[in-house]
């Protein structure tokens, strides 16, 4: 199963930083179990939405600074620092918040927190390496990941 865990891109700055919004509906699988009678996102997941922002920030960021580069894809590698200061439930809108530390031909690094109503519920670093196409196997996910992204970037 593949998640998709960002709804919109509302930002994106170039080299900078992006906003994404991820919105978690009661009807989400997840709240089955985790927990029953108690429905929290599983900071696994939230996790997984920052690092997705941020790999669409890197991406995008990648092609300004490398303009030669053919397509690439950053792919999570460490977690450090994930705090988590409060639950998020089903019907929250988590607004999320990338910014680059750095970024060179093969490591990117960002810090990422996530909101609910203005409060950090989430904070992370984040580092990624920076894959090219060339060097990924066929994976037909990638097609589908690429079209899913181009789905929630901000209008130009």
């Amino acid at each position: 199963m593949r998640f998709f865990l960002i709804d919109k891109v509302k930002e994106i700055k170039h080299g900078k930083s992006a906003i994404g919004v991820k919105c978690w509906s009661l009807d989400n699988e997840i709240f089955q179990d985790h927990f029953p009678g108690f429905p929290v996102v599983p900071g696994i997941m939230l996790t997984e939405s920052m690092a997705q922002l941020s790999g669409i920030l890197l991406e995008e960021s990648y092609y300004e600074q490398y303009p030669q580069t053919s397509k690439v894809y950053p792919v999570l590698s460490i977690i450090q620092k994930a705090k988590f200061k409060t639950f998020v439930q089903p019907g929250d809108q988590c607004i999320i918040h990338s910014e680059i530390i750095s970024l060179d031909n093969n490591r990117g690094n960002v810090e990422v927190k996530t909101l609910v109503d203005d409060e950090i519920v989430c904070t992370a670093t984040l580092s990624f390496m920076i894959g090219l196409q060339s060097d990924m196997k066929d994976n037909p996910h990638i097609g589908r990941m690429d079209e899913y992204f181009h789905n929630i970037m901000p209008k130009k």
